[in-house]
């Protein structure tokens, strides 16, 4: 019989988070299979970037447990050692809101480090991934310019290059668009299908609900450190259940 859980890159069981006196998330349990995508949306404050900055392990939980690609990064509030956390950290790419590129490298050599340094390519082989990808992005030509010459749009395709050159098994997307204005939001949306439709795994944060709607398979509403409905993404933008839930959707 197939083992069910092989589907399941990304697996949270009752996690919670305080910051002092604060419970930011207050028991939160989610599953991601292999090739889903998920979009957590919410107010601001509602735990949603903490949720994502806790499963890429930039902050630990105080409790609950975190399973990706099978490997147990934390149960019960203790964390796995150094050497798997630094193997669960190359399963997945995290793309920031606002780019968090090295200004002093330039495209290429943003997204050739890590493929070099940390996960041992030769440099012709790291030359040949930023290549392909930065074609992917509609960018190759932009491949020896510095980050400070590049559009808040074509910054961010370059760190969704980066978060892809690794090959990880999922992506976490924390707002994408927010710090870009429309124009430039249609074109990294646009790469973020694309990702969709070759089944990449993918959760992203994100305040774009027809986005939400047309390219998630699934939305994951969180206010109050809760997740409070989630469910198919089209019935839940279109059918809300929850009075919260529909309160926060009548704002679009």
């Amino acid at each position: 019989m197939p083992d069910a859980n092989k589907d399941i890159v990304l697996e949270i069981k009752d996690i919670h988070k305080s910051f002092g006196d604060l419970e930011v998330l207050k028991g939160i349990n989610m599953q991601v299979k292999r090739g889903e995508v998920v979009a957590v949306i919410g107010p601001s404050g509602g735990g949603k970037s903490t949720l994502l900055r806790c499963a890429t392990t930039l902050e630990k939980v105080d409790s609950g447990k975190i399973v990706i690609g099978g490997d147990v990064l934390c149960e019960n509030g203790s964390y796995c050692d150094r050497k798997l956390e630094k193997e669960i950290r190359s399963k997945f790419g995290l793309v920031f809101q606002n780019f968090n590129l090295f200004p002093h490298f330039s495209v290429k050599r943003n997204i050739t480090e890590a493929l070099i340094h940390v996960h041992k390519k030769s440099r012709e082989e790291a030359d040949e991934i930023c290549s392909r990808l930065l074609a992917k992005m509609d960018l190759k030509e932009k491949a020896d310019e510095y980050p400070c010459n590049l559009s808040g749009g074509q910054q961010q395709r370059v760190s969704i290059a980066r978060a892809l050159a690794t090959n990880p098994e999922i992506i976490f997307f924390d707002e994408p668009t927010s710090a870009l204005d429309p124009e430039l939001t249609k074109g990294v949306l646009t790469v973020i299908k694309e990702l969709a439709k070759e089944k990449m795994t993918m959760v992203i944060v994100t305040h774009e609900m027809s986005f939400a709607r047309d390219v998630a398979d699934r939305i994951v509403f969180m206010d109050g450190g809760v997740i409070v409905e989630e469910g198919p993404a089209y019935d839940l933008v279109t059918n809300p259940k929850q009075e919260r839930t529909k309160a926060f959707l009548a704002g679009y």
